[in-house]
């Protein structure tokens, strides 16, 4: 009985270095390079004892990219929620993580987990989501002093998402880095609906941040 346990616990703690491991190779080097076979061996387990955990190369990029966002946000909401932290704080730190995250971020890695119906549904569920948070979100920047009052936030995020939508409809990503689409992209249209104090602090970024 022991034995069965303890092999339990170790393929529980397996899941999440395979999801580790897998989704650094896919943002790295894009989802079709990357075999079931590749991860097996960096991990040094067999591939039976892979399947056994995840079933297809899908279910290990749905499952990565779950853990990716959950841990993400409770990084983020922890962060937020220091109250020495105002709303631009808060842009700018994920815009600095984002920087971050795609300085290794093989562009085909997005074309290629849009071929996953299971993957393009959960990531429009992830859509309907931030819409709602986003609005929350404008409307403490509002009340912070930071963003305009007579602005419609929630057009504002439609048109953040035709901008995402946009970026990676015409694979922008090839043309220009990372850096320069979420500098542009946000930056820019973000400073349109920012009160005079929000400009402030903005050009006081910008200055010390351009690409």
């Amino acid at each position: 009985m022991q034995e069965i346990k303890t092999f339990t616990d170790y393929k529980i703690s397996l899941r999440d270095r395979i999801l580790d491991t897998a989704m650094k190779d896919f943002v790295r080097r894009g989802v079709k390079a990357v075999k079931m076979d590749d991860i097996a061996a960096a991990l040094t387990i067999s591939k039976r004892t892979l399947y056994e955990i995840y079933d297809t190369k899908e279910q290990v990029i749905f499952e990565g990219l779950k853990r990716y966002h959950r841990l993400k946000s409770e990084e983020l909401a922890a962060y937020a929620s220091d109250p020495h932290h105002d709303v631009l704080d808060i842009i700018i730190f994920i815009y600095r993580r984002r920087i971050n995250d795609s300085s290794a971020l093989n562009p085909a890695f997005y074309d290629e987990i849009s071929k996953y119906p299971q993957i393009v549904e959960y990531l429009e569920s992830q859509k309907q989501r931030r819409q709602q948070d986003f609005i929350q979100f404008m409307q403490r920047g509002v009340d912070e002093g930071f963003f305009r009052n007579e602005i419609n936030y929630t057009i504002i995020s439609h048109i953040f998402e035709a901008l995402g939508s946009y970026m990676q409809q015409t694979r922008l990503y090839y043309k220009y880095s990372f850096k320069e689409l979420f500098f542009n992209m946000l930056f820019v249209t973000l400073r349109g609906f920012c009160t005079a104090k929000g400009i402030s602090k903005l050009d006081q970024f910008f200055a010390a941040n351009r690409p």
